[in-house]
């Protein structure tokens, strides 16, 4: 019944652009269903989590990755959407396991990071963002991982959000003191404070 609701819905983007129903494009149906559940009460069960890993492998089998085009940037923000609700959801441990498309998208995000600055500042925040839980994830895999410190630098500098410039920093500069701000759950960006899936994988990053 969630999904039969949940696909016919309309909604603006966070450009102001109209978006069609997510019952035309799978990626937007996948981000509403995850925004029940990352976004949600944080209560995923077994088989829930196995169906919404399911569909993310089976809508991301039909994505074709291709570099950033401004003239294309409904495909270039459903994309980004749905590969970092994908990467959240696998970090809050509410999808089982990422399709490999996933982080070829990230490693791309990195490539073209130029290009959409250079061709659409506002994608710059966003951007920024994905890449920072990508890299994220890569610490995670691997404690010795260290990003390049043109991509550092990149990142850092595009991210105007001093939380995530406080996560970016436990990571990566090791600055154990900005935990003390981290989990303090005021200090979140209030789109991430109010829903409490959000608050307690920011606080399982942590």
């Amino acid at each position: 019944m969630i999904h039969l609701s949940i696909t016919t819905i309309n909604f603006f983007n966070s450009d102001g652009k109209y978006a069609i129903g997510s019952k035309e494009d799978d990626r937007i149906a996948f981000n509403l269903i995850r925004d029940f559940t990352l976004c949600g009460n944080n209560k995923v069960y077994s088989e829930s989590k196995r169906i919404l890993t399911d569909i993310h492998m089976e809508i991301s089998q039909n994505i074709q990755l291709e570099k950033f085009n401004v003239n294309d940037l409904w495909n270039f923000l459903n994309n980004i959407s749905f590969y970092t609700n994908s990467l959240l959801s696998f970090l809050n441990k509410d999808i089982l396991t990422l399709h490999p498309s996933t982080l070829d998208f990230f490693e791309n995000l990195i490539r073209d990071f130029d290009d959409i600055k250079k061709y659409d500042y506002r994608q710059v925040e966003k951007t920024s963002i994905s890449i920072i839980y990508y890299l994220i994830y890569k610490k995670l895999k691997d404690k010795y991982f260290s990003p390049d410190v043109e991509i550092i630098d990149k990142v850092y500098i595009g991210c105007n959000s001093i939380y995530f410039r406080n996560l970016f920093d436990l990571y990566f500069k090791y600055k154990t003191l900005n935990k003390e701000y981290l989990i303090n759950e005021n200090n979140m960006p209030i789109s991430i404070s109010l829903c409490e899936g959000y608050t307690k994988l920011l606080l399982n990053l942590v």
